[in-house]
């Protein structure tokens, strides 16, 4: 029965061919088996479900700390660093002084070619003919 605008509709419905629909004679053990596998079925899920909730507490106890760990390293980036890595940054910081020397070097290279061509390329004063 189904109410719709305060009118109450009702359906009815027959079977057209009742002797089509004939009942399955049942065995005892079929209900019971499944009354079994239902049951073990929620066991499963239940058990599921625990293991799922300590995942979830193991994910959250992980996360706490990722976030301590990367509050530490912000609040001290400077990390002791091993014999090996202090080595390759005197290499690194020797290979940038060098760096400078050499640009400063290009430089005043530049400047001179610089003077040289302006004084080399300097029109010569026109002598007067009159």
């Amino acid at each position: 029965m189904a109410k719709k605008g305060g009118n109450v509709v009702k359906i009815q419905v027959e079977a057209k061919n009742p002797s089509r629909h004939k009942k399955k004679a049942t065995s005892p053990g079929i209900p019971k088996a499944l009354i079994n596998n239902f049951v073990a079925l929620q066991k499963v899920q239940a058990n599921l479900a625990e293991k799922i909730d300590a995942l979830t507490k193991q994910i959250s106890e992980l996360l706490k700390l990722f976030e301590t760990t990367a509050k530490t390293f912000a609040e001290n980036p400077a990390v002791l660093t091993s014999e090996r890595d202090q080595e390759f940054l005197n290499k690194i910081n020797q290979l940038l002084e060098q760096d400078k020397t050499i640009a400063k070097g290009i430089i005043y290279i530049e400047e001179r070619m610089d003077e040289i061509e302006r004084a080399v390329t300097k029109p010569l004063p026109q002598a007067n003919t009159n």
